[in-house]
């Protein structure tokens, strides 16, 4: 009843405090607040059942407590946790409070990155109730239910289901049966064992399976955990998985099933249009869509574990997955990302720990990353990083482990079975090219493959201009795209670089940005913050990836024209495309091995013209208009009239 407290108001779970700070600029809240609900249970309800409540994630820092007795702290905002409450709860009005904090502090991370940490509790809360046999959900706020695929073949999958118990007595009666369901339904293998202890395995086989194959079949099967007291069912778990197969060459890439997958794709952020943070089901699948559209083969989650919902989108899909944990920096700030710390260790393990197990079955998932362009400031990370490698290997000895680094190799060599570079060539850096980069990086990588999980340019769908220059306010979005072109054509035929992720999939905010045609937003994606526009660079890797055809002016934006001969870029995977200028044809051109058709020295007349272009049954049109000789005198009177009363 928040009337009994003015300071108090009525809130839906997932909630953040600070939904609407990107329209503030450069600044959004740190702070705690304090979440209140009254749970209430009768005795009957009681009876011979247990009561837990179990957080999909609050950020970045928790405490829990029931009637006002502490169950217990968790520290990291992007993996789940929960607690038993049994104990703590009596018939009638029982009141929960969650302390929630996304404050800074030195032993939680991420300690920097460039993005937002948004504070509350931000994915879903659950309260689950049980017999008093159950299968457990208190083993790092996993299901409980994990699947060891030991052999995978066409002919045969052999595996192992683990389901963790949770039993008051080992009594005979206590049966534990796995089954695994095919896409139409089938149960196609079903298994019983005695539930004894803290956990009981069932080993399975299943013969001609459908594999997990990414875009081409990304056939998933369920696994159904059922605890049985005298034949009843008193508790069942579902899972979702798919059986494969994958691994890197240092010289050839990545492979799943045997077959080489160019594993291509962008960065994202879990974070929609207005949903600061939040968990919104509408919102990643949409952003999967898109993604799947564009010609994906696999995406980077970035910087921190996204929820299962999320990364189920792409089991469903069949897009390889990089899962990384929350240990970012320096982003922008003035921060290495890490500093020796022992409790900030712990939390980083324990979130290690909890990424590993919550996500386990999922199929799409191939790499743990540990962390994001951590520096050597102030202290070096690479003892904590190689005790994060084991661990990760302890509890997934299958999975492979990566990191992403912007500069020292050599220190980070060897820690992970592979690396990933962020590099910013044609942007932030200078030189030859990133392909020169990389085949330096490669050579000197010896047997550890290398991939390319950053790279990018800044683009507004408000500036336009041909100019290549680079300043914080100047985002050109034609300049985007060249910078992608010539990135994509120094990287798309060197197969030994496991990875190449755009940076970014979407514009994020980020309060330490000041650039472009918006304060406080990271504008370096090929779609926009609200989804609504896909810029240049989209339509140009769409031309690459996607099976779709494709047939895409670029620079359509830039409508407003000074110059009367101007280059034509058309986007596409067609062979040849014509071009048709104010209905007059001009010119007929041919597809260049990344996807472009550039027309030069194309003359506009004064006012408005149509551009038109076609091959075979496609066809796109966009309109630009070229300032008169008129125009331009009276713009250039406005100027030095602006410029005498300034």
């Amino acid at each position: 009843d928040v009337s009994r407290n003015p300071l108090m108001t009525d809130v839906v779970v997932p909630h953040t405090w600070n939904l609407t700070d990107v329209f503030q600029g450069m600044k959004y809240e740190r702070g705690t607040y304090v979440y209140e609900h009254v749970l209430t249970v009768n005795e009957r309800q009681m009876k011979g059942q247990r009561f837990f409540l179990k957080f999909d994630g609050v950020n970045s820092f928790a405490e829990v407590a029931v009637n006002q007795q502490s169950v217990g702290r968790h520290a990291g905002g992007y993996t789940a946790f929960c607690y038993e409450i049994t104990d703590k709860l009596h018939a009638g009005d029982n009141k929960i409070t969650v302390v929630a904090s996304n404050a800074y502090r030195t032993d939680v991370a991420p300690l920097a990155g460039d993005f937002n940490m948004y504070g509350g509790i931000t994915r879903p809360v659950w309260l689950l109730v049980t017999d008093e046999d159950c299968i457990s959900p208190l083993d790092y706020g996993s299901s409980g239910v994990y699947v060891h695929q030991d052999k995978v073949s066409p002919e045969q999958v052999a595996l192992r289901v683990e389901t963790m118990l949770s039993l008051s007595a080992d009594n005979e009666d206590k049966t534990l049966r796995v089954s695994i369901i095919d896409k139409e339904g089938n149960t196609v293998s079903a298994q019983c064992v005695k539930a004894k202890g803290q956990s009981s395995t069932v080993e399975m086989q299943i013969s001609n399976p459908q594999l997990w194959n990414g875009r081409k079949s990304p056939y998933i099967y369920k696994v159904r955990a059922e605890l049985l007291k005298a034949d009843r069912v008193v508790d069942c778990v579902e899972e979702q998985t798919g059986f494969r197969t994958f691994a890197l060459d240092a010289d050839k890439g990545f492979f799943l099933n045997g077959e080489h997958l160019d594993l291509h794709g962008v960065c994202r952020h879990e974070e929609g249009y207005l949903t600061g943070g939040l968990y919104n089901e509408e919102a990643m699948s949409r952003d999967a869509d898109i993604i799947s559209e564009l010609g994906c083969t696999g995406v980077r989650f970035v910087h921190y574990p996204h929820s299962r919902f999320d990364v189920q989108q792409y089991d469903e899909r069949g897009i390889v997955v990089w899962q990384e944990l929350n240990l970012a920096g320096p982003g922008g700030y003035n921060s290495p990302g890490y500093i020796k710390n022992p409790q900030l260790e712990k939390h980083v393990v324990q979130n290690l720990i909890e990424m590993v197990k919550q996500h386990y079955n999922a199929p799409s998932i191939c790499f743990w990353s540990l962390c994001n362009e951590l520096s050597f400031k102030y202290d070096e990370p690479a003892t904590f990083l190689k005790k994060l490698h084991d661990e990760a290997k302890r509890l997934d000895p299958q999975r492979l482990t990566t990191l992403a680094i912007c500069y020292d190799q050599d220190r980070f060599q060897g820690i992970t079975d592979c690396i990933g570079w962020n590099k910013y060539f044609g942007y932030y850096e200078q030189g030859d090219g990133v392909g020169r980069f990389m085949d330096e990086a490669h050579r000197q990588a010896g047997r550890q493959p290398i991939g390319l999980c950053e790279y990018g340019a800044a683009g507004s769908t408000l500036q336009h201009g041909f100019d290549p220059i680079v300043t914080n306010k100047i985002h050109y979005e034609e300049n985007q795209a060249r910078v992608h072109e010539e990135n994509w054509r120094d990287m798309h035929q060197r197969h030994y670089a496991w990875c190449k992720f755009i940076w970014q999939y979407a514009d994020n905010p980020s309060s330490i940005r000041d650039e472009g045609d918006m304060r406080g937003m990271n504008d370096k994606g090929i779609v926009t913050y609200d989804r609504k526009t896909r810029k240049d660079s989209y339509y140009f890797y769409k031309a690459n990836w996607s099976a779709e055809p494709v047939l895409y002016i670029a620079a359509r934006r830039f409508t407003r024209r000074t110059e009367p001969v101007t280059d034509v870029k058309v986007y596409t995977n067609q062979r040849q495309v014509v071009l048709y200028v104010n209905g007059r044809r001009v010119a007929k051109g041919k597809k260049d091995d990344i996807g472009r058709v550039v027309f030069r020295n194309v003359h506009l007349r004064e006012g408005e013209n149509v551009i038109l272009v076609q091959s075979g049954q496609l066809s796109d049109e966009c309109r630009c208009t070229l300032t008169t000789e008129k125009e331009k005198k009276q713009n250039h009177q406005l100027e030095r009239l602006d410029g005498a009363v300034n």
